[in-house]
């Protein structure tokens, strides 16, 4: 149930609202100053303003109630159909309007969006990862390196200025990003992070600006982008090096004046966010290959801040092994566990090419599997100087934690392989020939299984990781027939 808070002089209309809105909780302020101390004192879900007069100045109650709270979400109606007035409604704020009379179906769609984006900037106020562990749980070390690291964050962290976050994989940048999010003056707003090279480009242009109902075939209602739900927040873009030259000319844009268009709209939107981005690669031979834009470049790097590899980090090694292995211990209510010093003789051998993110999961994964009270070199997934066909190296190899390793990298690997299918689906979805994706990937998984598997389902429900039974479902579904291949 969400709370509706109506702002009209008319008693029937509330009673209107009342009757088609029932399942929610509908108050009623009588004019501007009722409104103002509503939401001051308890801020509804939605306000919606009954506009009287047909001129721009009859929206002061939408700029009191703006003064009150800059992120309140509003639904301008009025009888005065004019452009002027909702032009200026929609520059002052309001996040939709409608004129009356008004279609109920539409108003129900229109409150209905308005509600699903309330949720979405919920949900950005909250931590984006279930927190069993405190904020900034892995921004631990006392190394030179990692203390110049901490003097950046201090100065720059109080600003709004753009930062660009370097290092290897795994090394803390989105720990980073968010720690300069907790100690700046924009701790209390929403903090997003998007993945640039996990997300085909035309979805990810989707996700960060949005799109009108319309906008292309299966756009059924408005979406709202990430820059409009974290507004007054921050923007993490981790992999920025994988963004396209044309998403990087709109962020551009976002970062000069701090406006775009959503999607398939006319209306140019202004946002107020702090954006940071991260990197793995090379930005400046990226530029000189023509793939990143040298504007763009610049306007990122006002404050630059490199995270060290794990490898130059000296004693930080055994903070953080210590740190996870504690971690584990109250995970998994095994309190006697230590790291033996030929353990930590082979932690300090190993180079570490996937940092942090790697000992965490090596820590892991032998913490779950020692029999014993004592890590053993034995139980670690790592070969001595990152030797994979040394003695311990070879036992590594099949220890699960090496498993966890190797399906992250499988993982990577089939997320890349999965971006063209999706770019492919999306222009199908858009040019209006989608029909449902999930199902014909499911189709042509099943096929495949039961050709490599010669038509025996038991075996092709194996590689699929599902049981017979599902999968019979599926060929009954599909209407697909089983062929044995004869040799």
């Amino acid at each position: 149930m969400a709370d509706l808070l109506i702002m009209a002089s008319d008693e029937d209309l509330v009673f209107l609202f009342r009757r088609i809105f029932d399942q929610h909780e509908i108050r009623w302020a009588r004019d501007t100053d009722e409104a103002v101390q509503a939401v001051r004192s308890q801020p509804p879900d939605l306000l919606i303003l009954d506009v009287k007069g047909p001129g721009t100045e009859d929206l002061a109650a939408l700029r009191a109630v703006r003064e009150v709270s800059a992120q309140q979400l509003v639904i301008i109606l009025t009888a005065y159909g004019t452009a002027q007035t909702a032009v200026e409604a929609i520059k002052q704020g309001a996040h939709d309007y409608l004129f009356k009379p008004f279609d109920v179906g539409q108003l129900r769609r229109m409150v209905a969006d308005a509600l699903e984006v309330a949720t979405q900037r919920r949900a950005a106020r909250r931590p984006v990862r279930p927190m069993r562990r405190p904020p900034l749980t892995g921004v631990i070390g006392t190394s030179p390196a990692m203390q110049e690291v901490y003097r950046a964050i201090g100065k720059v962290a109080p600003t709004d200025l753009a930062v660009l976050i370097t290092g290897e994989s795994g090394t803390g940048k989105e720990l980073v990003a968010r720690m300069l999010h907790e100690h700046g003056s924009r701790a209390d707003k929403p903090f997003l992070a998007l993945n640039c090279a996990a997300i085909p480009e035309p979805l990810l242009e989707s996700e960060l600006f949005g799109y009108e109902r319309g906008a292309f075939t299966g756009a059924l209602s408005r979406k709202i982008g990430k820059l409009e739900v974290c507004n007054g927040g921050t923007l993490f873009l981790d992999e920025i090096g994988d963004m396209s030259t044309a998403l990087q000319t709109k962020m551009l844009r976002v970062l000069q004046d701090g406006t775009f268009e959503r999607i398939g709209g006319t209306d140019t939107l202004s946002v107020d966010v702090r954006v940071i981005a991260a990197t793995n690669r090379d930005l400046v031979e990226l530029m000189r290959q023509g793939r990143f834009r040298d504007d763009l470049y610049y306007r990122l790097k006002v404050v630059p801040i490199h995270l060290p590899p794990l490898r130059e980090r000296g004693d930080d090694l055994a903070l953080l092994a210590g740190h996870f292995l504690q971690q584990t211990q109250a995970e998994s209510g095994r309190h006697d566990l230590s790291l033996s010093e030929a353990a930590m003789d082979l932690l300090r051998a190993y180079s570490w090419p996937g940092n942090v993110r790697e000992l965490e999961n090596v820590i892991r994964g032998a913490a779950l599997t020692c029999p014993g009270p004592t890590i053993l070199p034995e139980h670690l997934a790592i070969a001595p100087a990152g030797k994979p066909d040394s003695p311990v190296g070879q036992k590594a190899a099949a220890h699960p934690a090496a498993a966890v390793t190797a399906a992250q990298r499988n993982g990577d690997e089939l997320a890349r392989l999965l971006d063209p299918v999706f770019r492919r689906l999306h222009e199908d979805f858009a040019a209006g020939r989608g029909g449902k994706p999930f199902d014909r990937i499911e189709q042509e998984l099943i096929r495949k299984a039961l050709t490599a598997a010669s038509g025996n389902q038991s075996q092709a429900a194996r590689l699929l990781g599902i049981t017979r039974t599902t999968l019979r479902k599926r060929i009954q579904k599909y209407k697909i027939t089983v062929r044995p291949q004869v040799e």
